[in-house]
């Protein structure tokens, strides 16, 4: 049993490392939530992480290229 909850915990920090699977578990969760009646604020929260966790990402992917072309550009 000990080596089953070892493993579930390892795969559930694995999920929650990589931006886009912690995205889809987030969005995946407030999709189901609002199926079954969670709070507002817990499924929009769900929501928010989510897709906050597939944007961080891509805008500092954004920021680094502005800053290169600032760079370049001085």
């Amino acid at each position: 049993m000990d080596a089953l909850i070892d493993l579930s915990l390892r795969a559930a920090l694995l999920i929650l490392i990589h931006p886009l699977s912690r995205g889809l578990f987030f969005v995946l969760a407030a999709m189901y939530g609002a199926g079954s009646g969670w709070p507002g604020w817990a499924t929009g929260l769900c929501g928010a992480l989510g897709v906050g966790s597939w944007l961080a990402p891509l805008w500092a992917l954004w920021r680094d290229r502005a800053r290169r072309e600032h760079h370049r550009q001085s």
